[in-house]
C-alpha cells in the first residue's frame, strides 16, 4: 500500500522538476524573457557543454565497485 510518506518523497522530487519547467515555459512564452534564437544558444550549450561535462564528472567520481553487482548488471 502507497502510504503519505511515499506519496511526499515522490512529490518532493518531482515538484521541482515541474516548477522549472514551467517558469522556463514562461519565460519565453508568457514574460518574453528570452527570445527563441536564445533559447537556441542555451540548448547549444547544454549540449555541447554541460551534459557531456556532467557525465564525465559523474562517471569519473563513480566507483563501480561500492555498486550493486545486479544494479551493474541489469544495466548490460
Amino acid at each position: 500500500m502507497i502510504s503519505i510518506k511515499d506519496l511526499y518523497n515522490v512529490l518532493s522530487a518531482m515538484v521541482p522538476l515541474y516548477a522549472a519547467m514551467i517558469l522556463a515555459y514562461g519565460s519565453v512564452r508568457w514574460w518574453k524573457i528570452f527570445t527563441p534564437v536564445q533559447c537556441a544558444g542555451i540548448n547549444r550549450f547544454v549540449a555541447v557543454f554541460a551534459v557531456p561535462l556532467l557525465s564525465f564528472h559523474f562517471i569519473s567520481t563513480n566507483d563501480p565497485y561500492k555498486m550493486d553487482g545486479p544494479f551493474i548488471l541489469a544495466d548490460t
